[in-house]
């Protein structure tokens, strides 16, 4: 079965979010420009101004002579001062100041041109001309506001062609993610691409379409392989298991031999439980444990205990349960069988007469303590396949690869601590 983790941001939202990083950039960066620009082209437009005043009133000047007696800024915002005779710039110099607004309550920026010129007598005069402009402050305070509204409804927009155009040029890409998180390979269901408008994901169904139908194809055969190899190699051990005790019951062979036929007896015994764990293996790892129900391990861990409970009683072990809370999870009634079975055999096994097994049920997580070997395992190939921490020949060396795999396939976290005593620790995620 195909699932899809939940983790990230969607793809409409991802997008989104550096979309409007950018935006955010870009805007700050063309506002500067922008405000730049305006400002300059206002200081030219009111620069021709006073050029332009600056030719009216030499022009006056020049033909009415009472002009020149201008000694302060009036209505008309210019100034005329007799200069003594001497050489002086007849450059313009046109610069920013400060002049007290009285409507205003502050000082505020004006443009100020000053030029000197010659009257119809050849005498020199300074002239200057002023003329308020906008102010920068509220220009830029203005701006401000302005380009955070033009944000707002950039991201407004954004959101809403997102929401339209993109989910729904994407929507045959949902419908795919759709039929993968619910395709299963084994269960004869086949793979149908949606129909799309779009080419790539035309492209992307059709391509998933025949790589399922290639994995369907592959896993049948592997799974067929599977069980055919399985139930071959259970008969003729069974066979051969059943002629070596017809053998050792007539009691007509030396007593050396006897022992050897009870040594080949154990070997292909635990080749039929080596057989058994292999095929369980492979179904787990295959998913072919679809049936799912809530299993309560406060009522199925006396059951299983209670099956152990002659080999208990063999190995002069103690095994006790302490309910904290009560655990429910969902999952195959099979496996969790097989989770608990293998980890209380493996407790049991290694363990030593007078020694005890505790199981303690949490809200969340199920821990097997055992006594054992004053010598903790190796925890990194502990889970492995075949890796035996004994020298029991009973043991296959995969009981605790199996819990490996089932907790891989319900996402359980299998802990292993060592504290003078062994931890096998299963916390369950919460649902």
């Amino acid at each position: 079965m195909f699932t899809l983790k939940k983790r990230g941001s969607s793809l409409q939202h991802y997008t989104l979010r550096y979309l409007a990083i950018a935006l955010l950039v870009v805007i700050a960066v063309w506002a500067s420009l922008f405000y730049a620009v305006i400002l300059d082209e206002v200081y030219d437009n009111i620069d021709d101004g006073l050029k332009n005043s600056k030719i009216i009133i030499t022009r006056e000047a020049f033909a009415n002579e009472q002009l020149l007696n201008t000694p302060k800024f009036g209505v008309n915002q210019f100034i005329i001062t007799p200069l003594p005779k001497g050489e002086y710039s007849y450059k313009d110099e046109i610069k920013t100041t400060f002049k007290f607004m009285e409507y205003d309550d502050d000082d505020e920026p004006v443009r100020v041109l000053k030029t000197v010129f010659n009257d119809a007598k050849g005498n020199p005069h300074r002239l200057e001309i002023r003329a308020s402009i906008v102010e920068e402050d509220e220009l830029l305070e203005d701006l401000l506001f302005a380009l955070i509204f033009l944000y707002i409804m950039l991201v407004i927009s954004i959101l809403a062609i997102n929401n339209i155009i993109l989910k729904r040029a994407w929507k045959s890409f949902y419908k795919i993610l759709d039929q993968l998180r619910l395709f299963r390979i084994g269960t004869g269901t086949a793979f149908k691409s949606p129909d799309s408008h779009i080419n790539e994901f035309k492209i992307l169904g059709k391509e998933l379409e025949e790589m399922l139908q290639r994995n369907e194809v592959i896993y049948s055969s592997q799974k067929q392989f599977i069980e055919n190899a399985s139930h071959e190699l259970q008969t003729p051990l069974a066979i051969s298991i059943n002629k070596l005790e017809l053998f050792a019951e007539n009691n007509l062979l030396p007593e050396d031999q006897m022992t050897e036929i009870g040594k080949i007896s154990d070997t292909l015994s635990r080749l039929v439980r080596l057989n058994k764990s292999l095929l369980m293996l492979s179904k787990i790892e295959n998913q072919q444990y679809p049936d799912e129900e809530p299993i309560t391990f406060n009522e199925l861990l006396p059951e299983i205990t209670d099956d152990f409970s002659d080999l208990a009683t063999y190995k002069q072990l103690t095994i006790s349960i302490v309910p904290k809370a009560s655990l429910v999870f969902k999952m195959n009634k099979g496996l969790a069988v097989a989770l608990i079975n293998n980890l209380l055999k493996n407790a049991i096994i290694h363990n030593h007469p007078g020694g005890f097994v505790t199981i303690t049920i949490a809200h969340n997580s199920i821990e097997i303590t055992n006594s054992g070997p004053a010598k903790a395992l190796d925890t990194n190939s502990i889970f492995n396949r075949f890796s035996r921490h004994t020298t029991q020949e009973q043991s296959t060396g995969l009981g605790l690869a199996i819990v490996k795999s089932i907790s891989t396939t319900y996402r359980l976290d299998i802990q292993y601590s060592f504290d003078a005593n062994h931890h096998f620790t299963i916390v369950f995620p919460v649902r």
